[in-house]
């Protein structure tokens, strides 16, 4: 019954979004983040969580209801504010080549802006994905419509002459996610290299192999 009453306050609270409530909840969801990066997930419990915030697990259910709950807040946060990124991206003007660079930067950035929780979205995905509810099912759905948003570029861009035809564009998206997800295994920010350095190498890995090579300016010259 005790849980229960406290679930209902709970809900009452979220209900009521008074800014010193949602101050709070937003304190531990952040602090959790960096408990979940440190220990993983799995291993973590809400003692954990209780304990970096220098309070009691029972306080904590006034805020949130299980670790669960702060890893969907965690998750929601950094997903739905790239997807809404990179569905900018694709509307905006500009070229594929220019739309590639603005998702990869602003991907990095995101990293060095939304530490740890990008970090815990990515090295969580995995298991997500195997998990059967609503919340997981949706977790793939977001991430799949991002992916495909850049597979849709690289198609622009190859319908238009801009990247190579040779080169499956499905592998090829693979790749710079690859390139791009595996960050969250080597950087911190305040690291030796900026984002922007970083998004800026990343560019130029992805683009200037997979851009069409220049036509040539002028019938080419024999060897002697």
């Amino acid at each position: 019954m005790a849980t229960s009453g406290i679930a209902g306050r709970r809900k009452a609270a979220l209900e009521d979004g008074g800014e010193g409530y949602k101050t709070r909840r937003h304190e531990i969801v952040r602090e959790a983040a960096k408990v979940f990066e440190e220990k993983g997930f799995e291993a973590t419990t809400l003692n954990d969580i209780a304990e970096r915030l220098g309070t009691d697990r029972a306080s904590l259910y006034y805020y949130v209801g299980s670790k669960e709950e702060l890893l969907h807040e965690i998750v929601r946060q950094v997903l739905e504010e790239n997807v809404a990124a990179a569905e900018q991206v694709l509307a905006e003007p500009g070229t594929p080549s220019e739309k590639i660079e603005r998702l990869i930067e602003y991907m990095i950035l995101s990293f060095d802006r939304n530490y740890p929780h990008m970090y815990v979205y990515v090295e969580d995905l995995a298991r997500i994905s195997r998990q059967e509810s609503d919340w997981a099912r949706d977790v793939v759905k977001k991430t799949k419509r991002f992916e495909s948003i850049v597979v849709q570029i690289l198609d622009d861009g190859r319908k238009d002459g801009t990247f190579r035809s040779d080169l499956p564009n499905h592998i090829s998206a693979l790749a710079l996610f690859g390139m791009i997800n595996w960050t969250h295994r080597w950087y911190k920010p305040g690291s030796a290299h900026s984002a922007k350095e970083i998004a800026e190498t990343f560019c130029a890995l992805f683009l200037d192999g997979y851009r069409n090579p220049p036509p040539a300016s002028g019938p080419a010259k024999k060897r002697r």
